[in-house]
């Protein structure tokens, strides 16, 4: 039973580049075309503004239109210049993880988390990074790091419930099923992993009705229709 890892991979927004005769702004997000252009006269000079963040915002824009490569280029330039860039590393993270590069996602990562050990999302998206190299245990530890930090978090509830369904531990995984629920009642995946748990503990009748109850909100939900083929239920 395959899943997609749903990362947390929204960019962390354009940073201003706060400088007050600034002829060209590259920090807008409406028109990702004039966003590289505006950057780009930033970082070729005829514009004045911190050409880390021209650099930065401009692989933003470049992620935005699924230029990965181009992307974890201006990173890698941003973090050049400036080694601390925090938001650099997680962006870069996000695009690796979109290329499924999840080693050099996994670095990037974890570079942030040195720089900011308290930001849910890095961990997170670590987290689902392990998780699709099959790295189970790590996945969950960061899972655990998430709760630890934001105990609402109903994503990381339910995707640690996921990690322990792929682990074999369906058991341990489904009173994070049910508290991904009780945070986010009637998620389509949130239902959809608690009747794969209930699937593997045996449980039938209740895994037919989460998928049911999945395939009523998002009618094409493919992973509870393949559950519902698997049980000889109808949708």
């Amino acid at each position: 039973m395959l899943r997609i890892i749903t990362f947390c991979l929204a960019l962390v927004l354009a940073v201003p580049i706060a400088h007050a005769d600034t002829a060209k702004d590259c920090d807008q997000s409406d028109d990702v075309d004039q966003r590289v252009r505006d950057c780009s006269e930033i970082i070729n000079g005829g514009t004045r503004g911190n050409v880390a963040v021209a650099y930065y915002n401009r692989g933003n824009a470049y992620y935005g239109k699924d230029e990965y490569d181009r992307a974890i280029a201006d990173y890698d330039k941003a973090i050049e210049l400036d080694p601390k860039y925090t938001l650099a590393y997680i962006n870069r993270g996000n695009a690796y993880s979109s290329k499924s590069d999840y080693d050099q996602a996994i670095a990037d990562y974890s570079n942030a988390i040195v720089l900011d050990p308290k930001d849910t999302d890095t961990y997170y998206n670590r987290a689902a990074a392990y998780e699709s190299k099959g790295e189970y245990e790590r996945a969950i530890a960061d899972y655990d790091k998430v709760i630890e930090l934001d105990p609402q978090y109903a994503n990381a509830y339910n995707d640690r419930a996921w990690a322990y369904f792929k682990a074999g531990k369906a058991a341990k995984g489904l009173p994070d099923a049910e508290k991904s629920l009780e945070l986010a009642p009637n998620e389509p995946h949130a239902l959809d992993t608690r009747g794969h748990l209930f699937e593997a503990l045996g449980r039938r009748e209740e895994a037919i009705a989460d998928y049911r109850r999945a395939l009523a909100r998002d009618p094409n939900h493919q992973e509870s229709k393949d559950g519902l083929k698997r049980l000889g239920a109808t949708p």
